[in-house]
């Protein structure tokens, strides 16, 4: 597979929109898997629309997901193979777009090989026949350089300067090595450069009064913004008009003077900002841990504290039916055209901008937001172990047969399972089979289609090959019928019923009947 290429690109000529939403889903499995989760359902309930356009079934446009679900199987379009994977998607989906906790790749992989199998089925059953479905594919996740070069760079050399000083060290002691040998020496503690979280590598080291603070790589260029800064927020505002301290790499290496540039200040503003300037640098490092080991996520940062933002929660009205007690920022906020929680800002503490707006205002919001994380997570139940009973009758596709004074049920896994089945029935009762396979059964409940449903080649009318084939070998004749089976179950059962009729059997379909 080259570059440029994804997986689902196969259903381009079925559906460039829906082989395009399946690229970006592919995408998201390692980038964020909540994306990917939530974004499934939209996918597969495309799918199940375009179903039901085919099937010409009455369309809702306010049908839910699991409406759309249970109205197709409960007229028997869906095996209970395909049943179970929409439910899956549906419910896992549900749970990353309510949930705030962590999803991991694998339950995105789980989804992903649910969606293959929805993919292939509405594939078989309603694309064109030379659509060839490939086998399933794990998504790989996408390398990406970890290191920055320049972070790179000063790794490299912190660690050639120890090999050096090692290296000397040695030689230095190779003389006096009888000596050594006698004497317990203490062995010298390496600096240890921590491996596997890139932008942590220290890249400048600030000083106060001989005090020092390490910032590292990813915070080289952060900016300051003066809010997160509650003792020297007024500082940092006079400092930043004079094109100072606007970005970490602007400040000094030692931050006395700093006060200088800016009246009315003294050195002990210079000692409060270098003590705030250590609690946001671990306060940053927390949220880069974070963001790290939740990738994709959203979230909304108060001091060191957070909030998952779910989907859900992000469709939230910024009103005051749903807020209480902060009725000037939520005006203010709606003055800006934003409406949803969806639309703030990460960093909240910026909202303590707006007029007569304090930090206790913004933390008001915060802790609200929190209840809301909460109630909206304990309200979705987890993806349950079982489908539930009231899905049993499409466990297996039957129809009933009677010839003579016999009645009999017969019953198939799948369309395959049944076909053969039925076949073997017709047989038993010596029925005038091979004449009516000879002609070629045409798919579906009239002869009007393109279509073999079953034939003595794997032809179909319009003389391309069959997608997706079974075969039957005749117990009285000896020859081999071919089966198409890029087909979905009411096609099956109705083209059964179809052929049985033919040869004089009476047939019901209790499946279909039972919907009409």
């Amino acid at each position: 597979m080259d570059k440029q290429s994804y997986f689902y690109q196969f259903i381009e000529p079925l559906s460039k929109e829906l082989a395009l939403v399946a690229r970006e889903l592919e995408n998201s499995i390692f980038t964020s898997p909540r994306t990917m989760l939530t974004h499934a359902r939209v996918f597969v309930e495309n799918i199940l629309q375009q179903v039901i356009r085919a099937e010409k079934l009455p369309e809702d446009p306010r049908a839910a997901l699991k409406d759309l679900l249970d109205m197709l199987n409960d007229k028997g379009y869906l095996i209970p193979e395909i049943r179970d994977a929409l439910h899956f998607v549906r419910q896992i989906g549900n749970q990353a777009a309510h949930n705030s906790r962590m999803f991991r790749y694998s339950e995105a992989l789980l989804s992903w090989e649910a969606l293959y199998k929805i993919v292939k089925w509405y594939v078989e059953g309603y694309g064109p026949v030379d659509i060839i479905v490939p086998d399933y594919q794990d998504p790989s996740p996408t390398m990406e350089k970890r290191y920055d070069m320049s972070e790179l760079e000063i790794r490299l050399k912190s660690l050639e300067e120890l090999l050096s000083h090692s290296v000397e060290k040695l030689s230095t002691e190779s003389a006096l090595a009888e000596s050594a040998a006698a004497v317990e020496t203490p062995v010298a503690e390496v600096p240890v450069m921590e491996e596997g979280i890139p932008g942590v590598t220290t890249i400048r080291t600030l000083t106060f009064n001989g005090r020092q603070l390490e910032v590292p790589y990813f915070l080289r260029d952060a900016f300051l913004l003066p809010q997160r800064f509650d003792k020297s927020e007024t500082f940092l505002i006079r400092l930043g008009a004079e094109q100072q301290a606007r970005i970490m790499s602007e400040l000094p290496k030692n931050l006395a003077g700093l006060h200088k540039h800016v009246k009315r200040y003294s050195e002990k503003n210079d000692e409060i900002l270098f003590e705030e300037l250590k609690t946001f640098i671990e306060e940053e490092k927390i949220r880069r841990k974070l963001s790290l080991e939740r990738p994709g996520e959203l979230f909304f940062f108060y001091k060191a504290d957070h909030i998952i933002v779910t989907e859900e929660l992000a469709k939230v009205l910024l009103t005051s039916e749903e807020f209480t007690g902060i009725p000037s920022l939520l005006r203010q906020l709606n003055e800006d055209q934003i409406e949803s929680v969806g639309q703030l800002p990460k960093e909240l503490v910026i909202l303590a901008k707006y007029e007569n707006v304090g930090i206790g205002t913004v933390e008001k919001l915060f802790e609200q937001l929190k209840k809301k994380v909460n109630e909206k997570a304990s309200a979705v139940p987890e993806v349950e172990e079982c489908i539930r009973t009231s899905y049993k009758k499409w466990d297996s596709l039957y129809i009933n047969v009677k010839l003579g004074k016999g009645n009999t049920v017969i019953r198939g896994e799948s369309v395959p399972a049944l076909w053969k089945e039925g076949l073997n029935w017709i047989e038993d009762h010596h029925l005038p089979l091979h004449e009516k396979i000879k002609e070629g059964v045409v798919l579906g409940s009239t002869d009007t289609g393109k279509r073999y449903a079953m034939a003595l080649e794997p032809v179909h009318k319009d003389k391309r090959n069959f997608t997706q084939m079974h075969t039957y070998k005749s117990k009285l004749t000896g020859t081999t019928y071919y089966l198409e089976t890029k087909i979905n179950p009411k096609s099956g059962l109705e083209t059964l019923a179809k052929l049985l009729t033919k040869l004089g059997v009476e047939v019901k379909i209790p499946l279909l009947e039972s919907n009409h």
